[in-house]
């Protein structure tokens, strides 16, 4: 039996405690629903003033065979004039706190005010009229610049004109009531509230711009002008601007110095690509003439004179500069060895140095073979040469694709621009 009842009194405990949650929840939602009667007749609760509508879902029997389901939406209480009343000092309490905005307080405003268009907590509308729009706007606006024009049209004496002249602007204000209107469709009141208005208070930078530009006007036939000295509480004092800017100077000179040296730099590489391309297209030519004098009995030195001497007249090449100086080295009366391992040196090139070592190398063995030699370096100059325009054409054509592509930009802005210009 112990352990019979052990085993479900768990389930009638937690068959209990829905019980109790679930009257809780019945109790409670016939608590917020409001509904009550008496005397046969239901009524609906309003929510108290300021809290916005109450919202209820109903079933009505009656109507249908079954009950129809509605949802009513209740108004807010609103209050009659006695209860207005009662609440008007503190509803415009809590205005004077709520429109003030950026303003310290309603007795020194400078900048525009916050006017709301309802007062929530007491389910009032507001509207607002202002009694001098001149200087306060209906819509809270605020033309503090116009105070000081008007107190000169309205004072006649000349000196009290000057004196308000003379005097700081940011200390004249002027009241203006303004009027407020609140209602709930059953209380309905006018309340004035009164708001000193005050010229836009000027900075120490501004003050000190005018002050400026009337001292620049006195005593100008003088050969000086004479700075402020103060400005309100603050005491002036100049200096030389010591920062002139021209500093730019320095950093142009460098990046034009940094340009200059790319520059050169790319026009020596240039110049060499240049140089080395000349050599290897003169290469094969220089070898082919070789082989045909020494065929026809001339000696390396002999065929080295004849080379240089039929291209004297003719626009000066890289490779017979090269050869007219070793000409005049053996001339002088270097060897013949030497005066060709300097060539080879100063052209820098592997086939050159191919060459030289041929001439070298007839020089040693008195003559043997170089005919064939020779000739099958020509072939493989030519296969070289013919390598080497190719590479050049390539290249050149590259180089054609930009002007090709400015072309095409020029040619779609001149498509696509009158279209976007007929859109707009």
């Amino acid at each position: 039996m112990k352990k019979g009842g052990a085993k479900w009194g768990k389930y009638v405990a937690c068959l209990a405690m829905g019980a109790v949650f679930y009257l809780a929840a019945e109790a409670a939602g016939r608590l917020e629903t409001g509904l009550t009667k008496e005397d046969g007749i239901y009524y609906l609760a309003r929510k108290p003033c300021g809290q916005g509508r109450a919202g209820y879902s109903l079933y009505v029997d009656g109507l249908q065979e079954n009950p129809v389901p509605v949802e009513i939406s209740v108004g807010e209480q609103k209050l009659n004039r006695e209860q207005g009343m009662e609440i008007l000092g503190t509803a415009v309490e809590l205005l004077c706190e709520r429109i003030k905005g950026e303003n310290p307080s309603l007795s020194e405003v400078r900048t525009d005010l916050s006017l709301p268009a309802e007062l929530p907590e007491y389910g009032l509308n507001l509207s607002w009229e202002s009694e001098q729009p001149e200087l306060l706007s209906s819509m809270g606006l605020v033309f503090g610049e116009n105070i000081e024009q008007g107190g000169e049209k309205e004072d006649g004496n000349p000196g009290a004109a000057g004196e308000t002249a003379g005097r700081d602007a940011d200390d004249t204000g002027k009241t203006v009531y303004l009027k407020v209107r609140m209602t709930n469709g059953i209380f309905d009141e006018t309340v004035e509230i009164p708001v000193t208005v005050f010229p836009p208070k000027k900075g120490a930078e501004a003050v000190f711009f005018e002050e400026l530009a009337a001292v620049s006007e006195r005593n100008e036939e003088g050969g000086r002008m004479m700075l402020p000295s103060t400005v309100g509480d603050h005491a002036l004092s100049y200096r030389e601007a010591e920062d002139s800017g021209n500093e730019i100077l320095l950093f142009l000179g460098a990046v034009a110095a940094g340009c200059l040296f790319l520059k050169e730099k790319s026009d020596r590489e240039k110049e060499r690509k240049k140089r080395e391309n000349s050599l290897l297209m003169d290469y094969s030519e220089i070898l082919s003439r070789f082989v045909v004098l020494t065929g026809a009995g001339y000696t390396i030195r002999q065929a080295w004179r004849k080379t240089v001497e039929d291209h004297e007249g003719k626009p000066p090449r890289p490779v017979y500069e090269e050869m007219r100086v070793a000409q005049n080295q053996m001339s002088t009366g270097i060897s013949e060895a030497q005066a060709y391992e300097a060539f080879g040196r100063r052209c820098g090139l592997r086939c050159y140095l191919r060459f030289v070592s041929l001439l070298e190398n007839n020089l040693n063995t008195g003559g043997k073979n170089l005919k064939n030699l020779l000739e099958a370096e020509v072939e493989n100059a030519f296969e070289q040469r013919k390598d080497l325009a190719k590479r050049m054409g390539e290249e050149a054509s590259s180089k054609l694709l930009i002007p090709l592509f400015l072309m095409l930009f020029v040619v779609m802005v001149m498509i696509v621009a009158p279209a976007f210009m007929t859109l707009g």
